[in-house]
């Protein structure tokens, strides 16, 4: 991302979601995210079956 975008130093930061986002979505929110979607069978298992 760095070499992307001009050596921000993304990986030390908010990181490249934040930046291409304009500061609508972080890193942890981004991750956050895609844990609790990975979860979703286990949250909600009725309709998985």
């Amino acid at each position: 991302m760095d070499k992307i975008f001009s050596g921000n130093e993304l990986s030390k930061g908010k990181g490249g979601i934040s930046y291409l986002t304009k500061d609508e979505i972080s890193r942890i929110d981004l991750t956050r995210n895609a844990f609790i979607m990975a979860l979703t069978k286990f949250i909600n298992g009725d309709i998985w079956k």
